[in-house]
């Protein structure tokens, strides 16, 4: 093999002349060698480009409807969106609105200010019914705007026809038979033969969000806001409220003619009695937060229902440990009474009436609502449920006389709060999703399958996606505090005997819990807040009056004060 020449000796000359040389020699065999080289290819197709198609919103007529939408809001800013207001998290006014553009049903007017992707409704006749705060859901949301819709735009004579033509490029809607007159129209059905709303808008909707209901005859003056005649809400909360504390330990100070109260087991009776007391006309002047830009001075409202409600079937599933003595709502001298089946099933300490855990909710149904408000409300409920307030307390906050200045507390958490139905007057023909409306026409149209309730993109299997997710998320987690709480031990159904219920291991244990001098106060949340020393509400400290807020406001923002107007009641809602 010949031997490779040692380049480093070379002079710059001589290197040069080398390179020429090899440049030329391979040069020579490309030429010779080319056409073998070179891979065959097809020749390359130039791919046609499909010109966007613009849409003309002239070309389509629009209608005033009201939509109804449930959500769940733990994964959302709120219901309302706000301008240049970066969030967290979005709120469900963006989502809609995105939905909404995507499907082309809403010809906002344009505004400068604001970016193409951000909500604007000028021109839409948008309103809202209920504005819901950051992690409320809501079951019966109701929204009012116009929409684009498929009515036939009305034909115009032939010279019209000719001009609109030529303005707008429409030949579908605007055509001329050249004698002046319109062609027959064939009647257009304002339900079969609409668009099919629902439908559209949840295949464009996240889960978590499903349009339910269309009213196609809403009034023209209809307000989704101001129309609104009650709003129910529930607030849920589950029985014990929070994991209670075995043994000695977990017992409160004060006894009843049941035995001593355990933690973090809420007196449903003692929260009904007082829930009762919020119906009629009240000032919830002390039962919610002021907004001095709003400058309310009217701070009454008439409550329909208030009351706590059991919610579900009798069952006993994941958190079962919770149905052992030790963990009951009450203690008596002899626990082994306590034992399932020892009091019979009818007994009232028997867990056999107590399904582990319960879930309750506060209902509560009004004209309207204020800011906050069915937060404070379930806040003192909660206080009352665990011994720490009597239900005298609503009388005293909702006596304005005696109680003028608001006492200040934190207020329950967001999350189990969900604004359920709203009632308008007069009331709205609605047409919910799965409805019979004997057409057709409009779903195969429009490319959709099913009714929009059942099937592959129905609300149903969407929620049941959502709520089967969240089902086997609690089973896993119950099934693995109960493994916790059970000292890890599994109950085998072969032998009964392994864990003793009654007293046995677990109870021993419980001895060594150390106890707290804190306060624990459950507030709606995952777990109860230490408060330390608790003190009673009306011994706290006092907010200014509304009157002395409004007027800072006014006197900080350089502004006059406003007509006094006692008779109107600005509805501001939870």
């Amino acid at each position: 093999m010949e031997q490779q020449p040692d380049y480093s000796a070379w002079s710059s000359e001589k290197l040069v002349e080398r390179v020429t040389i090899l440049e030329k020699q391979l040069r020579e065999q490309m030429v010779r060698c080319g056409p073998l080289l070179k891979p065959s290819s097809p020749k390359p197709k130039h791919k046609k480009v499909k010109p966007v198609r613009r849409f003309d919103p002239e070309k389509y007529s629009t209608r005033f409807i009201a939509l109804k939408f449930a959500y769940l809001g733990r994964k959302y800013n709120g219901l309302e969106h706000h301008a240049n207001n970066t969030t967290p998290y979005p709120t469900i006014e963006e989502e809609l609105w995105k939905a909404l553009s995507k499907a082309k049903l809403v010809f906002p007017t344009p505004k400068p200010s604001l970016d193409d992707e951000e909500p604007n409704w000028e021109g839409c006749e948008f309103s809202k019914c209920g504005r819901t705060d950051k992690g409320v859901s809501a079951f019966g949301q109701v929204i009012s705007l116009k929409v684009r819709s498929n009515r036939p735009l009305p034909l115009p004579t032939s010279h019209e026809g000719h001009n609109n033509a030529e303005n707008h490029g429409d030949t579908e809607h605007r055509s001329s038979n050249g004698k002046g007159t319109s062609p027959a129209v064939a009647p257009f059905d304002p339900i079969k033969d609409e668009i099919p709303y629902p439908q559209i808008l949840n295949r464009l909707l996240p889960p978590e969000i499903r349009i339910l209901a269309w009213c196609p005859f809403a009034p023209a003056d209809f307000s989704a806001r101001f129309s609104c005649t009650q709003r129910s809400y529930k607030y849920f909360f589950t029985q014990p409220a929070y994991t209670p504390t075995p043994g000695l330990t977990g017992l409160k100070s004060f006894k009843t003619s049941r035995g001593q109260r355990r933690e973090g087991w809420l007196d449903i009776g003692a929260m009904r009695e007082a829930a009762k007391k919020f119906e009629g006309p009240h000032d919830f002047r002390n039962f919610c937060k002021v907004d001095p830009s709003k400058q309310i001075e009217n701070f009454e409202r008439l409550i329909t229902f208030s009351d706590i409600i059991r919610i579900g079937p009798k069952y006993k599933g994941p958190a079962g440990y919770l149905s052992i003595p030790d963990f009951q709502e009450y203690h008596t001298s002899n626990m082994d009474d306590l034992a399932d089946g020892a009091l019979g099933d009818s007994h009232p300490l028997s867990s056999q009436t107590q399904p582990t855990p319960a879930i309750h909710a506060f209902e509560v149904r009004g004209s309207g609502f204020l800011w906050h408000q069915v937060r404070h409300m379930v806040a003192i409920l909660f206080l009352i449920g665990q011994g720490l307030e009597k239900p005298s307390l609503v009388d005293d906050l909702l006596d304005v006389e005696k109680t003028p200045r608001k006492p200040v507390y934190d207020m329950a958490d967001a999350a189990p709060l969900v604004l359920e139905n709203c009632k308008f007057d007069p009331e709205l023909q609605w047409i919910y999703i799965g409805d019979d409306t004997s057409g057709g026409s409009d779903v195969a149209r429009n490319g959709l399958k099913g009714d929009g309730k059942y099937g592959i993109g129905g609300a149903v299997d969407e929620l049941w996606k959502v709520w089967r997710g969240h089902k086997i998320d609690e089973t896993l987690a119950g099934s693995l505090l109960d493994l916790v709480a059970r000292g890890g031990q599994r109950d085998d159904p072969a032998k009964p005997e392994q864990v003793d219920h009654s007293s046995s291991e677990l109870n021993s244990r419980a001895v060594s819990v150390r106890s707290s001098s804190s306060q624990r106060v459950f507030l709606g949340g995952d777990l109860p807040r230490h408060v330390g020393k608790y003190m009673p509400v009306l011994t706290r400290q006092r907010m200014e009056t509304v009157e002395v807020v409004n007027a800072k406001y006014l006197e900080r923002k350089g502004l006059d004060p406003p007509e006094r107007n006692q008779g109107k009641a600005a509805a501001v809602d939870d």
